[in-house]
């Protein structure tokens, strides 16, 4: 489903420019979709810098799972 919205011609602009040059072409839709995920992950950053003790617990179980050593049949 699409839909309509109403934006300021610079940021309209300032999304394309952004999908033309930074990101290959790809549609106003394509970027923002990278502009949202960007602000996610930077969210979800600042949250870990916020509780060393859940970045750590992060890190650990990051680590634990890298260490997995998974099959895989064909």
């Amino acid at each position: 489903m699409q839909t309509s919205m109403r934006i300021d011609p610079e940021n309209r602009d300032a999304l394309a420019r952004i999908a033309a040059t930074e990101l290959g072409g790809v549609s106003l839709d394509e970027a923002l979709k990278v502009v949202l995920f960007e602000h996610q992950s930077r969210a979800a950053l600042a949250r870990l810098a916020a509780d060393p003790e859940g970045a750590g617990s992060y890190v650990a179980e990051s680590a634990q799972l890298a260490d997995i050593d998974v099959a895989v049949q064909e």
